[in-house]
């Protein structure tokens, strides 16, 4: 009787090492998206990129925004982005068979083992909510990359204080549904967070937030501070990252701003970084 209750116990160690193991291992895919243009997702797009590098996890980046390729002007240089023109038929399908490459790889032809990427960044481009819902349904892909090859999709969704942003959520969900991790990111550029008024009095936002708690499935909202336009512009003319905004000593303005708001930023995500692939990773 021991020996059998010996091995039941072993076995219920043995799953629980393996739920653990699948836990710890668990891929992740970070979508940046905000519908319109202007709303902020490269500005946090950025934000997250820096802290990746700053805190040496390693990523690959995607950038979805040919028209406005501020991931690969800004940090291209720095770290490994790759574009991607997901308006251009086939680029969607391809960019999914690159990364589950890059997720699960084979040994190299003479033996040489590579090691598999854990974390990817994909920055979304305006407009492209329509194809990103044709991918999802016609590819069955956030079940196909979780069930198939351990790859958790988070959804971060950049706002302003307009109803188009919130039409936007509800619309993501209707397609989503628990399937992903979502992040709503009210963008402090335009207000106050009390200001978000039409998010915060959402019936439809609260019913999603409602049915994902009872199904177990994350949803936060957190906020981006504002980065005053002098900061902002002098890091865009000169395309610098954040870091060199905070290196650079020509104006020191600047200098404290970007420290600041970095600083900022590392602090918001806390809550969720887990969602954005910073598991066990100290940010404040």
């Amino acid at each position: 009787m021991t020996d059998s209750i010996e091995l039941m116990n072993n076995g219920s160690e043995d799953k629980a090492n393996e739920e653990s193991i699948e836990q710890i291992t668990k891929k992740r895919l970070v979508i940046v998206t905000g519908d319109k243009g202007g709303v902020g997702k490269s500005t946090f797009a950025r934000g997250l990129v820096q802290t990746y590098l700053d805190k040496g996890q390693r990523f690959i980046g995607f950038d979805a925004d040919s028209s406005n390729s501020q991931l690969l002007r800004f940090y291209g240089q720095h770290c490994h982005i790759e574009p991607l023109d997901i308006f251009k038929t086939g680029n969607i399908d391809q960019f999914f068979d690159e990364m589950k490459t890059k997720a699960n790889p084979k040994p190299g032809g003479d033996g040489e083992i590579i090691q598999p990427e854990s974390l990817f960044l994909l920055e979304l481009p305006p407009q492209s909510r329509r194809i990103l819902r044709k991918f999802v349904e016609e590819m069955t892909f956030l079940e196909t990359a979780e069930k198939h090859y351990n790859i958790r999709v988070t959804m971060v969704v950049v706002i302003s204080r307009v109803i188009d942003s919130i039409n936007q959520l509800i619309d993501l969900h209707s397609f989503c549904g628990n399937q992903v991790d979502y992040i709503v990111v009210k963008n402090l550029f335009f207000g106050e967070p009390d200001e978000f008024t039409r998010y915060k009095n959402s019936p439809e936002v609260e019913k999603i937030k409602q049915q994902l708690k009872s199904q177990k499935s994350p949803f936060s909202d957190i906020k981006m501070p504002e980065l005053i336009e002098r900061s902002y512009d002098y890091l865009d003319e000169n395309s610098m990252t954040f870091r060199q905004g905070m290196e650079q000593t020509d104006l020191p303005s600047v200098k404290g701003r970007v420290t600041s708001w970095l600083r900022t930023f590392k602090e918001e995500i806390e809550a969720v970084k887990e969602s954005l692939g910073l598991n066990n990773v100290e940010l404040s």
